[in-house]
């Protein structure tokens, strides 16, 4: 059975360099704050931590600026259920 190839690329929205720039620098920002939150928590810290909470809400302000970048694509499972977390014990930023 034959299959029907396109002949064109799909159309996607093609983002300037500056945002590509700020969407490098948001992304690089994320994995360092993840990795200075995985070193808190490995020490032990928990939610009534507040560089913990400090962390997090930078993290999350973070993944609004890439969301903010990207619109119309959805946002990440963990993301929302780390608001949820955060909305939950009433921290809010």
């Amino acid at each position: 059975m034959p299959t029907l190839l396109p002949n064109h690329p799909a159309r996607l929205r093609v983002l300037p360099w500056p945002t590509v720039g700020r969407l490098v620098f948001l992304v690089a920002r994320i994995r360092w704050l993840d990795m200075r939150a995985h070193a808190l928590v490995g020490r032990g810290a928990g939610l009534a931590d507040d560089r913990l909470l400090r962390l997090m809400r930078k993290w999350l302000a973070c993944h609004e600026a890439v969301a903010g970048l990207l619109p119309g694509i959805p946002e990440p499972k963990h993301v929302a259920e780390v608001r949820a977390i955060l909305m939950g014990t009433g921290h809010r930023g």
